[in-house]
């Protein structure tokens, strides 16, 4: 059973002044409008495995996202319960097996917005090479042509990622976040949720791909992960252990496919 309370205030952004100073020294009153950082504690099975800061959409899509995409859970039929609380500060999860969690490093961070990770899955074995997928670069750049259009947070902060979910060429979802490994775990969790098969999906990211991005993707059974910036040399050679096509630096003239 998954429950999400809907009372959260939608108050993702806020204004603030600033004194804008040009190069030629001429000095400006400003009022920008930013992202307000939201933390939300991660509890599963009566444990406590991460506290994470997001941007507070998407909530049940990003909780079963992240479970996928660390390895707690393969499908949804895992979860025999998940409640999101009134003010989206905590989530918790019971799951139908109990998984054995390993204890993480001094709460780890795992990314630039400070999520910690205070218990983590044992390595999960048996993770199978991802399914090839046909593509077509009109696909690639159908999405790269969207992204120049900008998205919706992104448009009036400038301080989100987006990802986009799309299956041959139709772009089935958009989601925007703080960070990109949140992004990611919401597209991800969107596809669980709505029942899409992952082996037919095509993952965009405007975010740089380390190894911990690559993971996720694969984890998630997803073949195809596409990128606007770099990928880390560790992403590539896990990507090409593992089959994903990894596809980065894609732009409106030109893209790099790694694998």
């Amino acid at each position: 059973m998954i429950k999400v309370m809907e009372a959260l205030d939608n108050a993702h952004t806020g204004k603030a002044g600033a004194l804008k100073i040009s190069a030629e020294g001429v000095e400006s009153p400003v009022v920008s409008e930013l992202l307000y950082e939201h933390r939300m504690e991660l509890w599963v099975n009566e444990q406590l495995v991460a506290r994470l800061v997001c941007t507070p959409e998407n909530l049940d899509a990003y909780v079963v996202g992240r479970l996928i995409t660390e390895g707690l859970i393969r499908t949804t039929d895992d979860i025999e319960m998940l409640h999101i609380s009134e003010n989206g500060r905590v989530a918790k999860v019971t799951l139908n097996v109990r998984g054995e969690l390993a204890e993480g490093t001094a709460e780890e961070p795992t990314s630039v917005l400070g999520n910690q990770v205070l218990l983590r899955p044992v390595e999960c074995t048996g993770v199978e090479p991802v399914s090839k997928v046909v593509w077509q670069k009109e696909w690639i750049y159908n999405i790269v042509d969207m992204f120049a259009k900008d998205s919706k947070l992104h448009k009036t902060t400038g301080g989100t990622h987006s990802c986009v979910l799309a299956v041959e060429g139709e772009i089935l979802h958009v989601v925007e976040d703080l960070g990109r490994h949140n992004a990611m775990d919401k597209a991800i969790g969107y596809a669980v949720l709505n029942d899409i098969a992952p082996e037919k999906c095509i993952l965009f990211t405007t975010g740089r791909v380390p190894v911990d991005m690559v993971s996720k993707v694969i984890r998630a059974g997803i073949p195809v992960l596409v990128s606007k910036s770099i990928p880390t040399m560790d992403a590539v050679e896990m990507a090409r252990e593992y089959g994903l096509t990894l596809i980065c630096k894609a732009w409106p003239d030109s893209f790099e496919v790694y694998g």
